[in-house]
């Protein structure tokens, strides 16, 4: 799909159900960018708890500007409210950041400056992405959470590049809409067609981010690795050998 972006503004999306107690956060670390201009995206996928009601005094306690919320009134999953966003999406650069997690403080300037920088070698890189911090429910770090080098061909078989990297918007509009039947490894499915498509990644082997763990992760990731981290089995974790792809329930 062809349509017109804005220059240099990047556009954050929050797909967004049920994580009323952990939105309000995930909502604040935005504010707490050096980079602008910024236009947030937050989509509630038909919440039952009182998310709507936690977004909206968050933006307002915030005083954010250039928002806008949209409410689903049926569930249509994250790959669902993740069409919704990108349905009015106006920036030239694009993030997708999930409800329960959070980016460092200049986390938006460094991976903007790293991608134009690996575009000017490489015009088909079209994305950077970053290693992670995992925390559990509470924001108690667990383990650090490792990527791996960008590798096409495993692309089609592992899920290894986290949510949050920044993609050049119009490469997230040629892959879009995308599939509202998966449920699970809806990552994967996201990043296995813009591969598809011919696009590279560049990885910034640095915790960038948190990932918080817990019961509900649609990855299924958080009761495993909380598990293990319990069980003495720290080491960092290769996020790849836990995140589903579009195919599998693990």
């Amino acid at each position: 799909m062809t349509r017109q972006t804005t220059d240099n503004l990047l556009s954050i999306i929050i797909p967004n159900h049920n994580y009323s107690q952990f939105i309000a956060e995930t909502i604040a670390c935005i504010a707490d960018q050096d980079y602008a201009p910024i236009e947030l995206i937050v989509v509630d996928d038909a919440s039952t708890d009182n998310s709507v009601e936690v977004i909206n005094a968050s933006i307002a306690d915030l005083k954010l500007q250039n928002v806008q919320v949209i409410v689903l009134e049926e569930n249509a999953g994250k790959l669902g409210a993740i069409n919704a966003a990108l349905d009015v999406v106006q920036g030239s650069y694009c993030m997708i950041l999930d409800a329960d997690d959070y980016v460092i403080p200049g986390y938006v300037t460094r991976l903007i400056t790293e991608l134009d920088a690996a575009t000017a070698q490489d015009p088909k890189i079209a994305f950077v992405y970053t290693d992670c911090n995992l925390i559990d429910a509470k924001g108690k770090y667990l383990d650090r959470g490792k990527s791996i080098a960008f590798d096409a061909e495993k692309v089609a078989t592992l899920s290894y590049i986290p949510e949050p990297a920044v993609v050049r918007t119009k490469i997230m509009l040629e892959t879009y809409p995308y599939d509202v039947k998966i449920r699970k490894g809806t990552k994967h499915h996201k990043w296995k067609r813009i591969v598809a498509n011919g696009w590279k990644g560049q990885h910034i082997p640095e915790p960038l981010f948190s990932y918080r763990m817990h019961d509900n992760n649609l990855s299924g990731i958080g009761k495993k690795v909380q598990a293990e981290v319990e069980k003495g089995k720290k080491g960092h974790v290769i996020l790849s050998g836990y995140w589903p792809t579009e195919t599998e329930q693990r």
